[in-house]
């Protein structure tokens, strides 16, 4: 469970897609990280997600019901990282874009990597933001992931 997770000091990532209504918010209240895009994070919360202010308070919900952090996915627009300390904005990477599809993953998949790797959470999104950039520049989802060293040749 993700409270026993917490016990071991293991943090835990749930990308909540597709978001249902009837999640159990309550049984998440351990989550080292969440990552719904906007469409995800209304339905959790049952709140309006149209802005940033109002997906910033959406997720400010989430964090009260005892949720680490909340990474709200926003596409061609960013992030927005939320957590106790406050709210900052996760800048996209203006690409030319072939297709978008897979984008959401490559991100949050890099940012569990950058992250796991040592990288502190908001530099770890930023670097995740570049790779899903990355992504959209290739058609296909999982064959449009680059490698870790052919990432680093496009975005040193």
């Amino acid at each position: 469970t993700v409270r026993r997770a917490k016990e071991l000091g293991v943090p835990t990532l749930l990308n909540p897609a597709p978001a249902a209504a009837d999640l159990d918010v309550a049984r998440l209240a351990d989550l080292a990280f969440l990552t719904p895009n906007e469409t995800e994070l209304a339905t959790l919360t049952g709140l309006p997600v149209g802005n940033e202010h109002e997906a910033e308070a959406a997720a400010r919900s989430l964090i009260a019901r005892g949720i680490g952090t909340v990474v709200v996915t926003m596409g061609g627009r960013g992030a927005l990282l939320v957590d106790a300390g406050g709210t900052r904005r996760v800048p996209p990477v203006k690409v030319e874009p072939v297709d978008t599809t897979g984008a959401g993953d490559a991100f949050i998949g890099a940012f569990a990597h950058f992250h796991t790797e040592g990288l502190p959470v908001f530099e770890a999104l930023t670097e995740a933001a570049k790779y899903a950039a990355d992504s959209i520049t290739r058609r296909g989802t999982q064959r449009s992931y680059a490698t870790l060293e052919d990432f680093r040749v496009r975005f040193p």
